[in-house]
């Protein structure tokens, strides 16, 4: 005899939703730290990423929470370096002051590896 089987949902299972994003691309700005209202640091900077040489360039801005994670981006990494970022990924629709509407995507850094460094301050200013 053939049993029908079915698969039911459970409250729990809403945990398990979510959106990720990962990115290669260039870091494209300064970071910039921050201090929330719960006196939390967090920071702040933009990826470039570019799918074909000849296609148009993305910009993505990515906000970082996690304090370790923000030291090794504010020590050791550098505007021009190339990196793998994963990220948790939240649109937001917002209303301008003009009335229209307009959405923004959040991208929340989980996890960041750097592939190649950008060039140090001192060469990119003797090289110019």
């Amino acid at each position: 005899m053939l049993r029908q089987q079915v698969r039911s949902l459970h409250a729990t299972a809403r945990r398990y939703n979510f959106s990720k994003m990962t990115i290669v691309g260039r870091i494209g700005s300064d970071f910039t730290e921050y201090t929330s209202a719960n006196n939390n640091k967090y920071l702040k900077y933009s990826v470039a990423s570019q799918p074909r040489r000849d296609g148009p360039t993305n910009w993505y801005n990515v906000t970082v929470f996690n304090e370790h994670q923000i030291n090794f981006l504010t020590q050791y990494v550098r505007k021009g370096a190339l990196v793998y970022v994963e990220a948790d990924a939240a649109n937001y629709s917002f209303e301008r002051e003009d009335g229209s509407k307009g959405t923004t995507l959040s991208l929340v850094q989980k996890e960041i590896n750097l592939l190649k460094n950008g060039k140090p301050e001192e060469s990119a200013e003797a090289s110019a």
